[in-house]
């Protein structure tokens, strides 16, 4: 059987997870597909003899639209760019004002992010927006399995590096060059995110505030149970996105 096929008489078990509203984490799981995904499986018809063995990029490519699909439509049809943070024209202090700018965009980036959400720390925040929704399993597993067999071809252990790097050449990021690497990271920050199970409690608290999006939400005040909850996914996106960097974790996390 080839990589993405189903198995024949498969159930399609759905699962719940938690997704977050930030523009920040929809650029990543945007760009596996814009990035790898479609230009692998534009690759099937044009190189095929270049891929993986075994690989089907095309039931890859078509796992995660089906995990697209149960995105919120505005999460969905809203391919976000990154914030760029750009140095003052005149020199500063780098102790001061670059820092004092830094922060300023972060903070507008954040307020830009969260208005409108409805939903509300005890502390008087409004908060980024994170959405309950139901994955099939088997298009995860599909996912991660790519990504398995992506990772042993970065490292040497499968045939297909050089197409991978001809991808990352013509698919730069907006702040600097693509990686083989850094194009299967995308795709690891999607499944870091919905392959665990959220943790049972957190989720019983905030179920009751995970309603279907609506224009003019009523205002959702969390209980201290509820933000610690909340932070809690916070911080969890904030490591996956920022692995291995306390310093940048805990800056990720304070934008939710």
């Amino acid at each position: 059987m080839t990589l993405g096929e189903d198995t024949p008489g498969t159930v399609d078990v759905r699962c719940e997870r938690l997704v977050p509203g930030d523009p920040a984490w929809l650029w990543h799981f945007h760009r596996a597909r814009t990035m790898l995904l479609a230009p692998l499986a534009a690759a099937a018809e044009e190189e095929p003899e270049q891929l993986p063995d075994g690989f089907d990029p095309v039931a890859v490519l078509a796992a995660w639209e089906a995990v697209c699909a149960t995105l919120p439509e505005a999460l969905r049809t809203h391919v976000p760019e990154p914030v760029e943070f750009t140095e003052p024209e005149e020199p500063a202090d780098p102790a001061g004002p670059v820092v004092d700018r830094v922060v300023r965009q972060a903070q507008e980036e954040r307020d830009r992010v969260a208005r409108g959400s409805g939903l509300w720390g005890p502390d008087g925040r409004e908060h980024i927006p994170v959405h309950l929704v139901e994955i099939a399993e088997r298009d995860l597993e599909t996912l991660a399995a790519a990504l398995d067999r992506l990772t042993q071809v970065v490292t040497g252990r499968l045939r297909g590096a050089a197409l991978l790097y001809r991808i990352a050449a013509l698919h730069p990021y907006p702040l600097g060059p693509s990686t083989a690497l850094s194009l299967c990271g995308n795709l690891r920050i999607l499944l870091d995110t919905l392959r665990p199970e959220p943790a049972p409690e957190d989720l019983a608290l905030l179920r009751p505030l995970l309603g279907p999006p609506t224009r003019d939400p009523a205002p959702r005040v969390l209980t201290p149970e509820q933000e610690a909850a909340y932070r809690n996914f916070a911080h969890r996106i904030a490591d996956i996105i920022c692995p291995g960097d306390i310093r940048e974790s805990a800056a990720f996390a304070w934008r939710y």
